[in-house]
């Protein structure tokens, strides 16, 4: 059979640019983790379909199929006894009813409500056809969107749908199907599906914050949050200013406001005084309210994709600043993947320190990284140009320590998918006991400039 594979293909890095007012965020994705696409023989899944309940007729487009865990989405659609194959007449694998379409310039897709582990069904199309044969191209994205791998194979047999199975390292959440040529339909027959589990391992991220100094302008602060997995996340983002006193910070910002944006940069909520918030009852409730009536608190449900928080001081106020971002539901099928801030690190009290806990039983693998010199081709026009990354534990003792990311961990780094694009960047990968960490950014020799601390769950 003429196959081409490419699996566990990494997905391109994603630049979101958010302009509000006079400034532009850059939001930076590295590569995803190397999630690999495998291929398996025929399986018994948590879920089947074998088109026999529909009978003989039409499927309208968003039908749901198997059991109810997802939908296949796409233009004339029929199930039927059998399909035209060029020189061929498709076949049922399993029975006396298959799904065809032969309309190849219009995708096939098929989402999943829960996130599958493995994947297959019997598929068929055009064979010795006049026109020239043509691949069936499969896609698969994960919870976010990102392509972890592809497929492209050609049927070549008597008219039998031939079974094509992946299991995924990755869950995925989309497939889609189209012709190499755009010319040739297909059958298919005869679904798997597995859901895919949580697993052992209960560690989470419950809670990512980033302390900055925050200025005006392209140097107010700027943090991008991720979520994660299936459903929606409810979340608290914090803006906390003048009760960082209590911590002997000497400067302050005394008034933040606080904005959240989605993906497309539109505001989907804004606080300037956590007391004036509608929910303030539910901010209460949370366990979470800022100490202080000056600071800013969203509580809010998020569905999974990325979302930014903006923190300012209130009249262009400046001074250090904590934003924060806490996951109310752990349950959730859904979970706080990351978040990446982006601030001017200055010195002394004025450098830029992440802090994140892990909660649950397990360890959590993550990487963190500082990213400054790539900056540049976003349009900063003074990052730092020279990184370097602390990472302490609870007791502030330092754990890991790094300049440029290729000095220490490199294959380890690159394993990951996330290795910074400049080798002036920073990186750790660590595996984390349940606890309090943090992660300090500062520039080499005491320099200052824009930088974006990020932390990435690997689990």
């Amino acid at each position: 059979m003429k196959r081409l594979l490419q699996l566990g293909r990494k997905r391109n890095p994603f630049t979101a640019c958010l302009r509000v007012a006079t400034f532009c965020l850059l939001f930076e994705l590295a590569p995803s983790q190397s999630a690999q696409v495998t291929t398996v023989p025929p399986f018994v899944g948590t879920n089947s379909e074998t088109w026999e309940r529909f009978g003989i007729n039409s499927i309208p487009s968003g039908t749901s199929i198997l059991g109810g865990i997802a939908t296949i989405s796409g233009c004339c659609m029929l199930t039927e006894n059998r399909f035209p194959m060029c020189s061929v007449w498709g076949r049922p694998s399993d029975g006396t009813i298959l799904m065809d379409q032969d309309r190849p310039n219009d995708l096939v897709t098929i989402s999943f409500s829960q996130p599958v582990s493995a994947f297959g069904a019997y598929w068929g199309s055009g064979i010795n056809c006049s026109f020239g044969d043509a691949p069936s191209i499969l896609t698969f994205q994960d919870v976010n969107g990102n392509v972890i791998g592809s497929d492209s194979f050609f049927y070549e047999g008597n008219g039998t749908l031939e079974w094509h199975g992946y299991a995924f390292d990755t869950p995925v959440k989309t497939i889609t199907r189209t012709a190499g040529d755009g010319r040739e339909g297909f059958a298919m027959d005869g679904l798997q599906a597995t859901v895919a589990s949580s697993g052992g391992n209960s560690a989470l991220l419950s809670n990512i914050s980033t302390r900055a100094f925050v200025q005006t302008g392209d140097d107010v602060m700027i943090g991008g949050l991720i979520i994660t997995g299936s459903g929606q996340k409810k979340v608290i983002v914090r803006a906390i200013g003048p009760s960082l006193v209590d911590h002997g910070i000497t400067n302050p910002l005394q008034d933040p406001t606080l904005e959240l944006h989605d993906q497309t940069g539109a505001v989907i909520a804004s606080n300037d005084d956590w007391m004036n918030a509608p929910n303030q009852q539910e901010i209460i409730d949370s366990g979470l309210p800022p100490s202080n009536n000056l600071e800013s608190a969203i509580l809010t449900s998020l569905s999974p994709g990325n979302y930014t928080a903006i923190v300012r001081g209130v009249n262009n106020g400046t001074g250090i600043a904590l934003v924060e971002g806490y996951d109310l539901d752990p349950a959730a099928g859904s979970k706080l993947g990351n978040i990446s801030t982006r601030a001017l690190v200055q010195t002394g009290d004025n450098v830029m320190i992440g802090g994140l806990i892990i909660t649950g039983t397990g360890q959590e693998n993550v990487i963190v990284r500082a990213i400054g010199p790539s900056l540049a081709q976003y349009g900063i026009t003074n990052p730092l140009a020279d990184p370097t990354l602390e990472l302490h534990d609870g007791n502030g003792a330092l754990t890991a320590f790094d300049d440029n990311w290729r000095d220490s961990q490199e294959a380890e780094i690159q394993a990951t998918g996330f290795a910074p694009s400049n080798d002036l960047e920073s990186a750790i990968v660590a595996t984390l006991a349940p606890g309090n960490y943090t992660a300090i950014v500062r520039g080499k020799n005491d320099t200052i400039g824009v930088a974006l601390v990020e932390v990435y769950g690997l689990n």
